[in-house]
């Protein structure tokens, strides 16, 4: 079956000022940048199926901001929504899109010019498109570790779980030309883009930023060497990593280390690639509706609204940084959201949830809106016998979805993400959902 495909890139940078997304409690805007921040953009089309595949430099999408795009990119290129996936790489230094509570103020204008140039990079891309056909191929790394380790009382505490689930495989798809050689890369690993520290007030697409650099010099070198024009884009999409950081954590020397390490996997996975995959091109989004946890009991829910008013009052009077009082009226506006859902006596609450599967032509893609635990990623893989890439932060981003098991544990990502999501967290029951929905895409 023929295959079509083109790329395209272009730098989303804001300028100074505009509020770092990742940290809470940050005190000002960006005051410069690191390195640059890109989206980047793969159109495929075999004739029947056209489908599109953006990644972005930012730490996520509002659902309601992804829809938008998704249209909008479906509009310019003619296809339909559920075949673009719109993707953020979670980096904790790019600009705060309005997904996260106490980061600042959004600035609208930079969020607009962001929303077409993410439309336009795709359009950019389907304008160019050429034949291609499909490798995939994987290798083995690791630069990044559970962290949820636990305490003596057996909670959950941010650390070194070495004895918890780590992704420890680059996959890569690789599109090459008519003559065999390869012009994009679309490549994955599970593990948070937190390198740098929340002291840095500088824009950077943190290790993936570094791994698609590394990559670009590596090609480039092989072109030179071969004597022929340069011309390969690689892609990054992040995988599952809800519960995963980097081991090497610093400043940009830890950066370049990380996003090194994955390069070179990321290289070997090309040459470790075989085939071509020939299967048309699919794409199917479904929505579930998962559960979410009930508040706490109205009387306790007034008890934490008075407390962090209080906090909030005391920390205006006694002279609080700029980002502790966004932290401060944060956990005061979800103490108050708490408290109206408590009163809602008798009803259950549920979220809308989307599950999109690309079929790359043998290569299947599934996209979760949520900051995945990696335990999803590896249980879904084992369940088939092609490639699967398992990618969170997709079309959006509700909230961390743990696996059942962790609840019992709290910590960070069940206690307290939800006030800063300002969505409550799904409960136990969303994970039989979640893997029942995916068995059923990933049926023969």
């Amino acid at each position: 079956m023929p295959l079509y495909a083109g790329v395209a890139e272009t730098n989303i940078t804001p300028p100074p000022g505009v509020r770092l997304g990742g940290y809470a409690g940050r005190s000002s805007g960006a005051t410069g940048t690191l390195d640059e921040l890109c989206s980047r953009a793969l159109v495929l089309d075999d004739g029947n199926m056209r489908i599109a595949l953006l990644t972005a430099d930012v730490l996520g999408f509002l659902p309601e901001m992804a829809a938008e795009v998704r249209a909008g990119v479906a509009e310019a290129i003619g296809t339909a929504p559920h075949a673009v996936l719109l993707h953020a790489t979670h980096t904790h230094n790019g600009p705060h899109l309005g997904s996260l509570r106490a980061m600042g103020e959004i600035d609208s204008p930079y969020n607009n010019v962001l929303t077409r140039k993410l439309i336009g990079v795709a359009r950019q891309a389907a304008a160019d498109m050429r034949p291609a056909h499909l490798t995939y191929g994987e290798s083995s790394a690791q630069i990044g570790i559970n962290r949820r380790a636990q305490n003596s009382d057996g909670r959950a505490v941010f650390g070194r779980n070495y004895a918890g689930p780590v992704a420890q495989t680059v996959q890569a798809v690789c599109v090459n030309g008519a003559d065999g050689r390869m012009f994009a890369m679309l490549f994955s690993h599970a593990c948070h883009p937190v390198t740098l520290p929340r002291e840095e007030m500088r824009f950077s697409a943190d290790w993936p930023g570094a791994a698609v650099a590394a990559l670009k010099a590596k090609f480039f070198r092989e072109a030179e060497e071969a004597g022929v024009t340069a011309g390969c884009l690689p892609l990054y999409f992040q995988g599952c990593c809800g519960d995963i950081d980097p081991l090497r954590r610093g400043d940009q020397s830890a950066v370049v280390h990380n996003g090194a390490q994955i390069a070179e996997a990321a290289h070997t996975a090309r040459w470790n690639a075989h085939g071509r995959l020939g299967g048309p091109l699919a794409a199917v989004e479904i929505s579930i509706d998962l559960p979410l946890l009930p508040p706490p009991a109205a009387a306790e829910c007034e008890r934490l609204v008075s407390e962090a008013r209080k906090r909030l009052e005391a920390g205006r009077t006694g002279g609080a940084s700029e980002g502790e009082l966004l932290d401060m009226q944060a956990r005061l506006d979800w103490a108050c959201e708490c408290h109206a859902r408590s009163l809602r006596s008798g009803r259950s609450d549920c979220q809308p949830f989307s599950v999109q599967c690309l079929n790359l032509g043998g290569v299947r893609i599934l996209g979760f809106p949520a900051e995945m635990f990696v335990r999803y990623q590896l249980d879904f893989a084992a369940l088939t016998s092609f490639p699967l890439l398992v990618l969170g932060h997709t079309n959006g981003c509700w909230n961390y979805l743990p696996t059942a098991d962790e609840y019992v544990r709290g910590g960070y990502e069940i206690e307290s993400a939800p006030i800063y999501y300002g969505t409550p967290i799904f409960s136990p029951e969303a994970e039989a959902l979640v893997r029942e929905a995916v068995g059923h895409l990933l049926a023969p």
